[in-house]
């Protein structure tokens, strides 16, 4: 097995980030997380049991997700909503991008989607006129920023309090 850089600049942007003593200091909390972790862990004596339950339920889910899909898609029609899908991130935000034009809003509210993340959708909406409102905290911080996302259960990790406030004043 090799290892790659995913990145051509890996090792510089590395370097970067590691010299970056306000980076260092915001990504402190996030250091102790794995001890912080076993030890809420070790208060659930069945923690363990939970986890292999929670694996097995989502190794189920994935071999028949078409069994599940085809399920959500009845109820929804059922309950009068409509599906729709898509074959690539081009068509997935093209079919947003029309939901919204033929609704003529001008604006959208979005809940935390890592999948509107990797298909690009809020460029997508901007370029079209229409603006994205974040639910998520974090994820609403990143967009007044303008940032991507630095991880994908707090996104905006890699920012010091001080940093949010002055974003939340300039708002």
């Amino acid at each position: 097995m090799s290892v790659a850089a995913t990145s051509a600049h890996f090792k510089e942007n590395a370097h970067e980030a590691l010299a970056d003593a306000r980076l260092q200091g915001a990504m402190a909390f996030s250091r102790n997380f794995v001890t912080r972790r076993a030890t809420a862990a070790a208060r659930l004596p069945e923690f363990e049991a939970l986890r292999d339950s929670a694996r097995a339920i989502k190794d189920h889910t994935l071999a028949h997700l078409d069994l599940y899909l085809e399920a959500y898609e009845q109820k929804v029609r059922a309950s009068g909503g409509e599906v729709h899908y898509a074959q690539d991130a081009a068509e997935a935000r093209k079919i947003i991008v029309d939901l919204c034009k033929s609704m003529g809003t001008s604006s959208v509210t979005k809940g935390k989607s890592m999948i509107s993340e990797e298909i690009g959708l809020n460029h997508a909406l901007e370029e079209a006129g229409i603006e994205p409102f974040e639910t998520d905290l974090g994820e609403y911080i990143i967009q007044l920023r303008h940032e991507t996302p630095s991880h994908i259960l707090a996104p905006a990790i890699h920012l010091l309090a001080k940093d949010v406030e002055q974003e939340f004043r300039k708002a």
